[in-house]
């Protein structure tokens, strides 16, 4: 079973201002939170159902006028963002489309992701030396031709370690090949200076000993209906 992560990634350092809308958001939609300190200017915010709750993120955004990152990876399938800034959604991006079903051209479009909408973003960001450049590489999504080229490959290097009895070398497996979605997650919140991007609710709350920065600072709202 492939990593569900999600969480929303605020661009403020008021913590206090974060949990209390995060607050009366539990108690609206019956969900449990956990929020970050500020690290690196971005305050985190990790809700049950493994981040993947299409609601919170435009709740947040109508009470929050800065800049909201949403990262959500899919079972390791696919990559998702959403960026908000003033209220508003500014760009959406999906690393596979039509994942749930066929959709029309235009929808395609809108979920390409536009990088050179995160200018004003990368300005304000304290020593910055991503550039709109990198996050479009990263966005970049092989065609079928070439996954199905890197699938055949896994499966010729794996017949041969298996057939090796004295070989247990994995590192010649292509993993971030394979599993692209899940480097171009990984990739995309380092571009920003996300920390602690690749997790979720859940995780967190199962691996509170797991190298987390600054775990012990978390503030945990949990569902009012409990």
């Amino acid at each position: 079973m492939g990593a569900y992560y999600g969480s929303i990634h605020i661009r403020s350092t008021d913590t206090e201002e974060i949990v209390e809308i995060v607050k009366r958001l539990a108690a609206q939609e019956k969900l449990k939170f956990l929020i970050s300190p500020c690290i690196n200017g971005w305050i985190s915010v990790y809700s049950s159902e493994k981040g993947q709750n299409p609601t919170v993120i435009t709740v947040i955004a109508q009470q929050f006028s800065g800049h909201l990152i949403n990262l959500i990876l899919y079972h390791d399938d696919f990559f998702y963002y959403e960026y908000y800034r003033g209220h508003q959604l500014i760009n959406v991006y999906s690393s596979e489309p039509e994942y749930f079903g066929t959709i029309s051209k235009e929808e395609k479009e809108r979920l390409g992701g536009k990088p050179e909408v995160f200018a004003d973003l990368l300005a304000e960001l304290p020593n910055n030396q991503t550039t709109i450049e990198e996050i479009a590489e990263v966005l970049i999504v092989r065609s079928e031709e070439e996954r199905a080229e890197v699938y055949q490959r896994s499966l010729e290097i794996l017949k041969r370690l298996q057939s090796d009895a004295n070989s247990s070398d994995m590192s010649e497996l292509p993993y971030d090949e394979v599993f692209q979605a899940a480097k171009q997650f990984s990739d995309f919140a380092k571009l920003f200076n996300i920390s602690n991007a690749s997790t979720c609710y859940e995780y967190l709350q199962d691996n509170e000993d797991e190298e987390i920065e600054r775990w012990s600072e978390f503030v945990h709202i949990p569902d009012p209906a409990i």
